[in-house]
């Protein structure tokens, strides 16, 4: 296989802490309800929609006062202010900081909402040394599915053969290999430093 040019990351839980529970605790929301917020609310049908583009943010909580009406007050309180649902890692912008350093172009391939993306992703210190990115719900499109990683070769005159992903979800990685990137699933920072180092990753 070639060398490695370009650092693809999924953003969260690899680079950002999608932290909804502790979010939930910050806004005054009882321990008891992160269960059925986390299983009918964040990882519902609905919330993927909000990733590939086709449900809208605003349109969240009125959605979700329908399908769990007994926590109405709970889920304005959720969806208020979202600015905290998220938090960079520390290690995150100083291990961009390197790679780009070390000559290498980094770029993001994340499942996302747009208007959660256009809220939180300024405020991220690695951004301005990205080279490109690709926000699912701004495209209409989500990763597992091929045409994603597809836009992002497009767009960017990336080979997938000299991309190496960092995802952490197994699904993700599986579907970046069928197309000729090399991936890592992303368990923590070290594990995944130390795999990008074995690939030949030097930084």
């Amino acid at each position: 296989m070639g060398a490695i040019k370009n650092i693809v990351f999924d953003v969260g839980m690899v680079l950002v802490d999608f932290r909804w529970r502790d979010y939930m605790l910050d806004i005054g929301i009882a321990p008891e309800l992160q269960e059925p917020f986390g299983e009918r609310m964040v990882m519902s049908d609905f919330w993927k929609g909000l990733d590939r583009g086709t449900e809208r943010e605003d349109e969240a909580p009125s959605y979700f006062k329908s399908q769990m009406p007994e926590y109405e007050t709970e889920i304005d309180l959720f969806w208020k202010d979202m600015t905290d649902i998220v938090r960079e890692f520390d290690y995150a912008a100083p291990w961009i900081h390197r790679l780009k350093q070390a000559g290498y172009r980094v770029y993001l391939l994340s499942n996302y909402p747009p208007k959660l993306a256009d809220l939180h992703w300024n405020r991220f210190s690695f951004l301005p040394e990205l080279d490109g990115m690709i926000v699912s719900g701004h495209e209409k499109m989500v990763k597992p599915e091929e045409n994603i990683y597809r836009l992002l070769f497009e767009r960017y005159g990336l080979k997938p053969e000299e991309c190496i992903f960092i995802d952490d979800r197994d699904d993700n990685i599986r579907t970046a290999e069928s197309l000729g990137m090399r991936g890592i699933v992303f368990k923590n920072y070290e594990q995944a430093a130390a795999a990008l180092r074995n690939a030949g990753v030097i930084f």
